[in-house]
């Protein structure tokens, strides 16, 4: 009797420990949805004020790069409501420098959405940035569906429709401070992506891509040169990056899809009256791309 009666207090305890756990893991998860809500919530209404704010991290605490992209992929989904479906991505850390300087050792990347696309020889109002951060990069068009790991760029090719001359150009979110915002920082909030600018599009089989320069010129005057080979020491190597992560995260590049795989050279990074000017970016053989922000 008394082992029987040892025994169900046993099996009690352990559905109580078992209760119990379960109360504090949906607690847990609890607090981490209010947690990630709140980021989401501060985030749309800066972009909706068009102000900056301060570090994620600062606000809510240490997170790590896994969880960044969750809190990106919350905060996307809130954007196409007002900018349409996710029509690209761009590739940002995409020099070994940048990965070093971050203390990251991959790139990252963030969504682009349907409204965020401007033609070429376009002009968009300076207010529209809180800090622009411009570049000359090289995209590529998807031509055939990503949805499984790609090996290597070789075979990354025969998924190509077009390649460009491209601008992104990001507006950078956070309040400057002593410290830089963290990897985490930037990939919850998107990498600061929010426009960019395709020139025209040239067959992947007509250029190399390894072989041109990209050069950014304001006003007539050249204030960025770097070669594409500092970006992952080839383009096509950031877009095969680009391709497997967002297979790993569980998406894919469908046909029309646009990458902008990164650039080595510092980016235009200014604020107030020096955001306006006529902007050219050049890439060789892939031609030019323009813009004037006035």
């Amino acid at each position: 009797m008394r082992r029987a009666r040892r025994i169900v207090l046993a099996v009690v305890g352990i559905a109580v420990v078992g209760i119990a756990s379960g109360v504090v893991g949906k607690e847990a998860c609890c607090k981490k949805k209010a947690k990630v809500d709140g980021m989401v919530k501060e985030m749309l209404a800066a972009r909706k004020g068009q102000r900056q704010i301060e570090y994620l991290t600062k606000t809510y605490g240490e997170f790590g790069i896994d969880e960044a992209y969750k809190i990106q992929l919350a905060l996307a989904k809130e954007v196409s409501k007002e900018l349409g479906p996710v029509v690209g991505y761009k590739v940002a850390y995409a020099s070994k420098a940048a990965q070093e300087q971050f203390g990251v050792d991959e790139p990252a990347s963030g969504p682009f959405f349907l409204l965020q696309r401007v033609s070429s020889g376009s002009s968009l109002p300076a207010s529209a940035f809180m800090e622009v951060t411009l570049e000359t990069e090289i995209a590529f068009t998807i031509g055939k569906r990503i949805d499984k790991p790609v090996k290597d760029v070789g075979e990354i090719k025969d998924y190509v429709k077009w390649v460009h001359t491209a601008f992104d150009i990001g507006d950078y979110r956070f309040v400057k401070g002593e410290t830089k915002p963290t990897p985490a920082d930037m990939i919850a909030s998107g990498v600061g992506a929010h426009f960019f600018v395709l020139g025209p599009g040239v067959r992947p089989e007509k250029v190399d891509v390894d072989a041109v320069d990209l050069v950014l010129a304001r006003n007539g005057k050249v204030i960025a040169k770097s070669p594409a080979t500092n970006v992952m020491g080839s383009p096509w190597k950031s877009l095969v990056w680009c391709a497997n992560h967002i297979v790993k995260l569980g998406g894919t590049l469908e046909p029309g899809m646009v990458v902008v795989s990164g650039t080595a050279a510092p980016a235009y990074k200014v604020k107030g009256e020096k955001i306006k000017g006529r902007y050219k970016g050049e890439c060789g053989a892939l031609g030019k791309v323009r813009l004037r922000i006035e």
